[in-house]
């Protein structure tokens, strides 16, 4: 597949050399550019550029599998133009996209959480990890997220949790005497808080702001 009539700011970021930042809602074409980048570079007979040289991620898996599969059809594309028509160097060219259709099973085209899964097991043995540590799906992580927050609930129904008080005072007072609502917010925050750069920092930054007896933070924004 080839892109088609790609718009002035798809064009740079394609043909750009160096470090290039795009910014794309979505639907605004941010797969097929990565693509059409990278087959760029595949191309380039300047450029003597491998897929084992190039790293590409995404955040889904159907995203990546697209990836591969648009490189493979314009690879198979392009030595099919090669071996029918004149072209300079044809010899050189046609081994050279033989080379990447073998490299496209393997190149490393995946998933952000799949590349750094393929690290961890690489050197499981620095970092002190399990090699057969595995990347959970979204079933399993609710299902987990399920037990961790459970167990929390029962220290606090318990007693044993410094929080306890207040969280049950919480549940009584906002919730109607049930914890739905706050097991929701629970997720619904830590949901928003994986979203930053240092989850951890963002909490306790969070945190400090509700220690201030004063709303500064939130009576500025209101201001702005």
């Amino acid at each position: 597949m080839i892109m088609n009539s790609p718009t002035p700011a798809q064009h740079a970021a394609v043909t750009l050399h160096g470090n290039v930042g795009v910014l794309a809602g979505a639907g605004a074409g941010k797969t097929s550019t990565l693509v059409e980048r990278c087959l760029t570079r595949l191309l380039d007979p300047s450029a003597r550029l491998g897929l084992e040289e190039i790293l590409m991620v995404t955040f889904t898996e159907a995203a990546a599998l697209q990836m591969r599969e648009r490189i493979r059809r314009r690879l198979e594309i392009e030595l099919a133009r090669c071996r029918n028509e004149s072209v300079p160097d044809a010899g050189i060219r046609v081994r050279h996209l033989e080379e990447q259709l073998a490299l496209v099973e393997s190149a490393h085209i995946s998933t952000l959480h799949g590349f750094c899964l393929r690290l961890i097991r690489a050197h499981f043995f620095e970092l002190e990890i399990d090699p057969q540590a595995a990347v959970l799906d979204a079933d399993q992580a609710q299902v987990l997220r399920d037990e961790v927050l459970q167990e929390i609930l029962d220290r606090c129904y318990a007693g044993d949790d410094a929080g306890s008080a207040a969280v049950l005072d919480w549940i009584e007072t906002e919730g109607g005497g049930r914890d739905a609502l706050l097991r929701n917010l629970v997720f619904r925050l830590h949901d928003h808080a994986q979203t930053r750069p240092d989850p951890g920092a963002w909490l306790t930054g969070q945190r400090e702001r509700f220690d201030h007896a004063e709303p500064s933070f939130w009576a500025g924004l209101f201001i702005q």
